[in-house]
């Protein structure tokens, strides 16, 4: 009888590790697969199938490997390092941090560990959190330019530019061949109102690869913020290919490219947020003065506003997929709302036919108006939104409670709520009396509401958000109150805004000191009270 001697298991992984780093995956696992078969114990083995089928894409199979790694040995920081890595990939966040967090704990000098738990907390919006992570690595790993890179970004995601830029700084000098860091330092100069420093630098990364649709996305805001509307519209259109923009509808028909259309029919289509939608849209009226037949794709809620307001418009709502109709080859152009500018708004002068275009509910509207002038008397109506829902800037544009306060202690003036969502903790304490909040109109079901309400105001105050589009494109008197480096589509200074006649542009003195903004908005409330 014969027989089969026994395997070298030491040659075995060594075979695999042959496989694994010359590429063969597949044949890398089937030996890592088998060896383990006879020596289930072998942490190694289990390790390394793990980051094969992790390259493999397959996750959930890496992390059931790599658990079987730490069960063997939980104190090996690479174990944990790479189960950390694979539970990312698999969509369990918590269990992530736990297990990069042991790896850390573990080898302290281990950088990339604390990189990878930063990455994790980041990508969860808990930037804080990133922050105390990134900065114990660098206790361990002095100048590591990954650490001082995601340190600076981490910064930048908690507010705190002025803390960010050094760290991005020194990334870039200890590493200046690294574009991802030049990127991100230019970013936060944007951030910061350093506009001219941050343009030169997208712009020698754009020369050096001229398809860096990020570095194109961001120089376009920087050149917004200068009204150079020219040079900015070439740039937002690339954000179609940037890693950070949603992806673009399925649409097949040609790209319209400014030419005349009459006689044909131009889809346009809806995209980003409600605010972007409606600041938009604010081109619409005159693409229908063109002499081509108009179809609009919106968000659902913007529907019977964008129906009644633009009646020479054909608008359906946005599903997935998109109806059936706007498939069709009658259709002989397609664009995204965006990217209109690139052919309306080239310059400042352009933005001069920008008048309100949308029309609320008059019935509605009618009824609301009625309903404040009753609890008004002869005060003036004025509707109130004070905090941001965007994820990054929203709490640099938001009013805290005291300047709430401060702004509701006017009694001469009769306040209402325009502010969406559950801001019940902020009423909460508030002093009665102050703040009417109008429980029939909920503005995250229905917009047509919202706009009615609107309507029937003597101005808004508001930051910057979702509400100061909607006044402005209904032409209500309205104030923007607005952060010491605003968002790009209220330019870096100045009081008028481009995209809304009736709106004025208050903004602070100071990064985070809505003292200045506040004294203003009692000037143009005196003012209100004595017309």
């Amino acid at each position: 009888m014969s027989h089969t001697p026994p395997r070298n298991l030491d040659t075995l992984l060594a075979e695999a590790l042959a496989h694994h780093q010359s590429g063969r995956l597949d044949d890398a696992i089937a030996v890592y697969e088998s060896l383990l078969s006879e020596q289930p114990d072998n942490a190694a083995a289990w390790i390394n199938l793990g980051a094969a089928r992790r390259s493999l894409g397959r996750s959930d199979e890496a992390v059931a490997a790599l658990q079987r790694a730490v069960a063997i040995v939980p104190n090996h920081a690479g174990a944990q390092f790479n189960l950390g890595n694979a539970l990312v990939d698999a969509g369990g966040i918590d269990a992530a941090c736990s297990a990069l967090e042991a790896a850390a704990s573990l080898a302290p000098g281990m950088a990339d560990a604390f990189v990878s738990w930063g990455n994790v907390l980041m990508g969860s919006g808990r930037n804080d959190e990133a922050v105390a992570v990134l900065e114990r690595g660098l206790e361990h790993s002095d100048n590591h330019p990954a650490l001082l890179n995601n340190l600076g970004n981490a910064l930048l995601g908690a507010h705190r530019v002025a803390d960010a830029l050094p760290y991005l700084q020194a990334a870039v000098a200890d590493d200046p061949s690294n574009s991802v860091a030049k990127r991100n330092l230019a970013n936060a100069l944007r951030l910061s109102g350093r506009l001219e420093e941050a343009t030169e630098i997208f712009d020698a990364l754009i020369a050096g690869d001229p398809n860096d649709a990020d570095s194109r996305c961001l120089r376009a805001f920087a050149s917004f913020s200068q009204a150079r509307f020219a040079d900015g519209w070439p740039d937002y259109a690339a954000r179609w290919t940037s890693a950070f923009h949603e992806p673009a509808r399925p649409f097949v028909q040609p790209r319209w490219q400014g030419q005349d259309f009459t006689g044909k029919t131009l889809l346009v289509w809806g995209e980003q947020a409600v605010g972007d939608e409606l600041m938009f849209a604010t081109m619409l009226p005159e693409l229908l003065e063109r002499g081509g037949r108009v179809i609009v794709e919106t968000e659902h809620r913007l529907q019977p506003l964008f129906a009644r307001s633009l009646p020479g418009a054909k608008v359906f709502t946005r599903t997935v997929p998109p109806e059936g109709q706007l498939m069709q080859g009658s259709i002989d152009y397609q664009i995204p709302m965006g990217d209109l500018g690139l052919h309306l708004r080239c310059d400042m002068a352009s933005y001069q036919s920008g008048q309100p275009y949308l029309r609320a509910n008059n019935e509605t509207a009618t009824t609301l108006r009625q309903r404040y002038d009753v609890k008004a008397g002869n005060r003036p109506r004025i509707g109130l939104s004070w905090r941001s829902g965007a994820d990054r800037a929203g709490v640099a544009r938001s009013l805290d409670t005291q300047a709430l306060e401060r702004l509701l202690a006017n009694r001469d003036c009769w306040w209402v709520s325009l502010q969406y969502g559950d801001v019940s903790a902020d009423i909460s304490q508030l002093a009665d009396g102050c703040l009417h909040v109008d429980a029939d109109v909920d503005s995250l079901q229905s917009l047509d509401d919202l706009a009615a309400q609107i309507a029937g105001l003597d101005l808004v105050v508001s930051v910057a958000n979702t509400t100061v589009h909607m006044a402005g494109a209904l032409g209500v008197p309205t104030i923007a109150l607005l952060p010491h480096v605003a968002d790009w589509r209220w330019l870096a200074k100045g009081a008028q805004c481009h995209w809304y006649p009736s709106v004025r542009l208050l903004r602070q003195r100071q990064p985070g000191d809505w003292s200045s903004v506040l004294d203003q908005v009692e000037n143009e409330l005196s003012a209100l009270k004595s017309c």
